[in-house]
């Protein structure tokens, strides 16, 4: 993703004490390195915690709630820039082998508040340092027949269960005895979508299936069969992928 970006410019460069949020939608794309503490973000589909020497990738447009961990005081520095990417979406590095790190995070905002023309653009060289990182790391590859070795419990539980309202993508990561941001790597490598998304798929799929077999009865019935509780949410994610309500699509 960072590897495609373009039209890169720096909006402001700040640190402080993160705040709770509840509910924020960011205006620019941004990326929240944690100097101490703990936080933890959560999105539609995912949640992701984020410690000392950690980093967030926030896209802009994407709502999230933010809050600090019970008895964490959570430092961090936020960059705020626009940038054209490809297919953006939450993500979370690791910092700890960035060699650059302490220094971009002592002289960042420091640089960025003095204002020159000349501080703004050594900001900008340090970002894009950070940049290059955040690019190699993503580069690595995750594809190869080792690492999809490592998934697979993961992988057949999906199998069985892919349709079991109790399933939650945020958690297939244990079966496999990994992390979650190194269990999404390898999925997404394999599978060319992350695994909340590739799990409203296949479960819509299925529930477009069993229209077009005859077999509809109720929107609340068709939901709980493919692993929705809720008929709204399943009604909603149905029309968002083909254009139109379940019973829409039933009468068609």
């Amino acid at each position: 993703m960072f590897g495609s970006m373009e039209n890169l410019k720096l909006n402001y460069i700040s640190q402080g004490r993160a705040k709770t949020n509840k509910n924020r939608i960011r205006k620019t794309n941004g990326i929240i390195i944690r100097r101490n503490g703990a936080g933890i973000y959560r999105f539609e589909d995912r949640e992701i915690i984020t410690r000392k020497n950690e980093m967030i990738f926030i896209p802009k447009d994407i709502p999230y709630q933010f809050e600090t961990l019970p008895g964490e005081d959570c430092l961090s520095l936020s960059i705020a820039f626009e940038a054209d990417f490809k297919d953006p979406e939450p993500m979370f590095f690791s910092l700890r082998n960035f060699t650059e790190l302490e220094f971009i995070c002592n002289h960042l905002a420091p640089l960025w508040n003095l204002g020159t023309h000349a501080e703004k653009y050594k900001c900008l060289s340090l970002f894009y340092g950070l940049i290059a990182y955040l690019t190699s790391t993503e580069a690595l590859d995750y594809s190869d027949k080792k690492r999809l070795k490592t998934i697979e419990p993961a992988i057949n539980y999906l199998k069985k269960h892919i349709f079991d309202s109790s399933l939650s993508a945020e958690t297939l990561h244990l079966l496999c005895g990994v992390s979650d941001t190194y269990f999404r790597k390898i999925f997404i490598a394999n599978f060319n979508t992350t695994p909340q998304k590739y799990i409203i798929s296949k479960r819509l799929s299925q529930a477009m299936s069993v229209i077009d077999s005859g077999h509809f009865s109720t929107v609340s019935d068709l939901a709980i069969s493919v692993g929705y509780r809720d008929p709204l949410y399943f009604s909603r994610a149905f029309r968002k992928k083909y254009g139109l309500s379940p019973s829409e699509a039933a009468k068609q």
